[in-house]
């Protein structure tokens, strides 16, 4: 959580989107050299490149939406790419679904889709790191809001469809606490 705290400042968000691109072990050490010589802290650089990386990564699954996206690990690995969750959206869409529950959202793939078509969204995520992580990627949209909760407790008879990928979830369970089962 510290990581992500020194993530969302605005001097970290500048110095991630203008971050050069790099790929080898001696582009990141002269990386480091310049940040931390320009005087930037080291958990700053720290949080800045470990999310650069990833961004690098998203690319193959999100495009150029990814450079303005954050992720943590599990959460890429885990997220739908860009364009199924574009058909799943447009599925509601066609139905004629104005609002859903993304029961169990992650880092807000599928509800950036759906957003993007004009659906109302409620992303709901139970890990606090994942849900500000939506949170951030979701900020575009007015017509979106996540909600860090058990899916378990949330009345969901508000909602026109529901969304809900039961392949990558275990009801109760945070994915760190998923992930050392």
């Amino acid at each position: 959580m510290n990581e992500l705290r020194t993530l969302l400042t605005p001097e970290a968000l500048t110095l991630l989107d203008e971050l050069p691109p790099y790929e080898s072990k001696a582009d990141v050490l002269g990386l480091v050299s310049a940040l931390r010589k320009a005087g930037h802290p080291a958990e700053l650089v720290t949080a800045v490149l470990a999310q650069a990386k990833l961004r690098s990564r998203a690319h193959a699954k999100f495009g150029d939406f990814a450079d303005s996206m954050l992720f943590t690990e599990d959460g890429l690995e885990q997220s739908t790419r860009l364009h199924v969750a574009a058909l799943h959206a447009g599925r509601f869409r066609t139905a004629g679904i104005g609002k859903v529950a993304d029961l169990g959202c992650g880092i807000g793939t599928e509800s950036i889709a759906l957003a993007s078509l004009g659906i109302s969204v409620d992303a709901y995520e139970i890990d606090e790191v994942t849900a500000a992580i939506a949170s951030f990627n979701l900020a575009p949209f007015d017509n979106a809001a996540v909600h860090q909760a058990d899916v378990t407790q949330v009345d969901t008879q508000e909602f026109d469809g529901l969304f809900f990928d039961p392949a990558r979830r275990e009801l109760g369970l945070s994915k760190r606490e998923a992930s050392v089962r």
